[in-house]
């Protein structure tokens, strides 16, 4: 068969459809031809597009010629399908289909390069994660703009349900209405000075850490170390509430108390001694969001590239287990 314009279709394959140029010219000639189909006449067809009768004829004169064929059989009353318009009407609704979705891509891509995106945050994600992928998807969208939300589980959950955050990284077991996909869990360790009394055990117990002086590590509502004491009905020496790791680090040293720190959150602390606790506490970390189908298309992608690159960036990162999606 020999084609000499624009759009082929192959009629040896039902599904086998080719658009050699899909710009507005072929778009129209879709239209017309559906159009004509749905009226049955070349005027009401005519009037419905906006376009005069002519125009429509001439439309679906040149698709005639190039697919070399009659699709309409002209009669008094209006148009009817002929033979070869009956077989060739699965290709074009397949020409339509790929058009529509030209058109969507289009304008999904568009709005891509083009989006800000609100993402919730906590400290090791921020300094592990976050800072790679970040690069990685401004590297194949180099006009996304991202705003980032440094904050405590239950705030980032909140956010999430009000529309002010699109996606966020957070404690899952923390969550209690919104979606999640789980990443990684990393350990929680024991932190105390190199001349407490404590600091020769090779493992600690809740028990044991509970009866000296501590220093919280403030994760908003839910907090795994005072979790973890509740359920062992213990009840501990809280001395100070501190948001910040490092300042944590800092008052340890200066025997201000004891502290339970997950230890990918840690760096430049060989000067104090970080002991395995026996209850085994462990942070599990997911990258939520309220709604999927109400993402925005670049919250979508993003999404859909953190669960695909995240084991990738932290595979060599020893204190932090990866969940395989």
């Amino acid at each position: 068969m020999h084609y000499k314009n624009r759009i082929v279709i192959c009629k040896s394959n039902i599904y086998n459809v080719s658009i050699r140029k899909c710009d507005r010219y072929e778009s129209n000639k879709i239209r017309c031809f559906f159009k004509v189909l749905e009226t049955k006449t070349i005027s009401q067809a005519a009037k419905e597009l906006g376009y005069s009768q002519s125009a429509v004829s001439q439309t679906i004169k040149s698709l005639e010629e190039e697919l070399e064929t009659t699709l309409f059989i002209r009669q008094k009353s209006g148009v009817i399908l002929s033979r070869d318009g009956f077989e060739y009407l699965p290709y074009l609704k397949s020409v339509q289909a790929n058009l529509d979705n030209l058109r969507t891509k289009k304008q999904e891509m568009k709005g891509l390069n083009q989006s800000k995106l609100r993402i919730g945050t906590f400290t090791s994600v921020s300094r592990h994660l976050l800072p790679s992928l970040m690069k990685e998807f401004i590297e194949m969208y180099p006009n996304i703009q991202f705003e980032l939300y440094q904050s405590e589980y239950t705030n980032i959950e909140q956010q999430l349900i009000e529309g002010t955050l699109d996606l966020g990284f957070t404690c899952i077991d923390a969550i209690k209405q919104i979606h999640y996909q789980e990443l990684y869990y990393d350990e929680m360790f024991a932190l105390v000075p190199q001349n407490h009394v404590l600091a020769n055990y090779e493992v600690l117990s809740m028990e044991q850490i509970a009866k000296y002086p501590f220093i919280q590590l403030d994760e908003g509502e839910y907090s795994l170390p005072i979790k973890t004491f509740q359920n062992l009905g213990l009840h501990v020496q809280i001395k100070h509430k501190v948001y910040d790791d490092f300042t944590i680090l800092a008052m340890i040293r200066q025997n201000l108390g004891i502290s339970i720190l997950y230890q990918n959150a840690l760096s430049d602390y060989d000067d104090l001694c970080l002991i395995p606790i026996q209850e085994n506490l462990f942070r599990h970390v997911g990258i939520a969001y309220n709604n999927y189908d109400t993402l925005s298309y670049a919250g979508k992608t993003f999404l859909d590239f953190i669960l695909r690159k995240t084991p990738e960036i932290l595979k060599n990162k020893d204190s932090f287990h990866i969940i395989q999606i």
